[in-house]
C-alpha cells in the first residue's frame, strides 16, 4: 500500500528524535551577557599580565612549586621577615595564589566602580607585603580607570607573600617603577607586623627590612608607637590631598595601622563598605577606632577592604585558585542566563525546515501517484 514519506514510521520516528534532541540542546544552552565595566576589566587584566611578564626579568625572580600561575609573586613559608605563620592551613597559601590571577585586577575594577570612584579621582591606599598579587591588581585597575593612588606600604609579610629577603614588596614595586611599568609607588614605608613596628620579628628581621627600605631609597615610617605611626601616615595623606577629597580608602592585607590591632579585623566585612556602615564595623572590631581606615570612613570616604581572600574571591570564581580559570571569563565579566535565543531560533529553523522539506517531498510523491493512477484508468 502506498504511503507518502511523511506517513512512514521511520520518518515520524526521525522527526520525533530530532525534536527531542532539539529540546535537550536548547534546555542546556546558555547566553552570556556582558557586565558593566567589561572593557575596563579586560584592560586591567591585560595590564596585570604585562606587570607579571615584566617581573620575569628581575634578578631574584623565582617560580616555586606552589606558584601555579607562574607569577613569581608567591614567597616562602617562613623567613626572617615573615610576620604571620600558618603552616597547616592550605587556605592561607591559596589566598595568596588567588590574588595573582590576572582576573583579580578585574575584581579591583569592580570594587572601585562599586565605590563610585571615577576617572581622574584620587584614592588613598595602604598596602602590605602579604598580598603582592592584590597590590599589583589594584595598580592595574587604577591604570585602567585613570585613577591616582596615594600609596603607603609596609614591608613585612605573612607566609607565602612577598616574604623572601631578596624580593620584598618594596623590591617588586621599585623594579617595576624604575622600568616605567607602573606609574605610582609608595611615598613612605613602615616595617609592618605587630603594631606596624615589627614587634613580632627578630632584631635581624627588622634590620633586614630597614636595610631593604634604605636600598630602595624609600622613606621609613618608624615612630615609637602604633598610634604615632598612624598619625604620621595620616599627615602624609593629608599633605597630598585633604582627606575629604579622597574618593576611597583601600586597604590590602591585615596591617595594624590600616584596619586596627587584634583578631577582630579577621571578621570584618570585605569588599566595599560605606560610611553608613561605620557603627556596624566598630561593633565587630573596637580596635578599628585606632586605624587609618577609621579616619577616612569617619569623614565620609568609602572603604575598600581587601582581606580574607577566601571569602572575597569565592563569589567571583577566583577561589580556590585553579589553572582552569580562564582570563576574562567568568562571573566578573559575564552574567550567564539560561537558554540561548540564537540556539532556540536555530533549533526551530532546523526542525521546521526538515518538516517542510519532508512535507514538500511527500506532496510531490502524492501528486505523481495521482497522475499515474489517472493515466492507468484511461488505458
Amino acid at each position: 500500500m502506498f504511503r507518502p514519506q511523511i506517513q512512514k514510521t521511520k520518518t515520524l520516528f526521525f522527526i520525533a528524535c530530532l525534536s527531542m534532541l532539539s529540546v535537550f540542546v536548547v534546555s542546556k544552552s546558555q547566553s552570556s551577557i556582558a557586565k558593566d565595566g567589561l572593557d575596563d576589566k579586560k584592560k586591567a587584566t591585560k595590564i596585570m599580565q604585562k606587570y607579571i611578564q615584566s617581573l620575569k626579568s628581575m634578578k631574584n625572580f623565582i617560580v616555586n612549586k606552589n606558584d601555579i600561575y607562574n607569577t613569581g609573586l608567591i614567597g616562602v613559608e617562613s623567613s626572617s621577615i615573615t610576620t604571620v605563620f600558618n603552616e597547616n592551613d592550605k587556605n592561607f597559601l591559596n589566598s595568596k595564589l588567588a590574588c595573582t590571577h590576572p582576573n583579580f585586577s578585574a575584581l579591583m575594577v569592580h570594587f572601585l566602580n562599586e565605590a563610585e570612584v571615577n576617572s581622574g579621582d584620587t584614592i588613598a591606599v595602604s598596602m602590605t607585603g602579604s598580598l603582592p598579587g592584590a597590590n599589583l591588581s589594584l595598580l592595574a585597575a587604577c591604570e585602567a580607570l585613570n585613577i591616582y593612588p596615594v600609596i603607603l606600604s609596609s614591608v613585612g609579610s605573612s607566609s607565602w607573600g612577598a616574604n623572601r629577603e631578596n624580593m620584598t614588596w618594596l623590591d617588586i614595586e621599585a623594579y617595576l617603577f624604575k622600568n616605567q611599568i607602573i606609574n605610582h609607588r609608595s611615598l613612605a614605608v613602615s616595617i609592618g607586623g605587630e603594631n606596624d613596628l615589627g614587634e613580632n620579628l627578630s632584631d635581624d628581621g627588622i634590620e633586614i627590612i630597614e636595610e631593604n627600605i634604605i636600598s630602595n631609597n624609600a622613606k621609613l615610617i618608624n615612630e615609637n608607637s602604633l598610634k604615632e605611626n598612624i598619625d604620621y601616615k595620616m599627615d602624609i595623606y593629608n599633605s597630598k590631598l585633604d582627606i575629604n577629597n579622597y574618593r576611597a580608602f583601600v586597604n590590602i592585607g591585615g596591617g595594624a595601622s590600616s584596619i586596627g590591632y587584634g583578631a577582630g579585623k579577621d571578621s570584618m566585612k570585605v569588599g566595599v563598605a560605606f560610611p553608613i556602615e561605620l557603627d556596624d564595623i566598630i561593633s565587630n572590631n573596637k580596635y578599628f577606632l585606632n586605624s587609618l581606615a577609621y579616619n577616612f570612613i569617619d569623614q565620609g570616604v568609602a572603604f575598600i577592604n581587601i582581606k580574607n581572600i577566601n571569602l572575597l574571591a569565592k563569589d567571583w570564581g577566583l577561589y580556590p585558585p585553579s589553572t582552569s580559570i580562564s582570563i576574562n571569563r567568568g562571573e566578573l565579566f559575564y552574567e550567564i542566563e539560561k537558554y540561548n535565543l540564537k540556539m532556540i531560533l536555530l533549533a526551530l529553523i532546523i526542525n521546521l525546515g526538515i518538516i517542510a522539506a519532508i512535507g514538500i517531498y511527500s506532496h510531490k510523491q502524492i501528486k505523481r501517484r495521482m497522475q499515474n493512477e489517472e493515466f492507468d484508468s484511461v488505458l
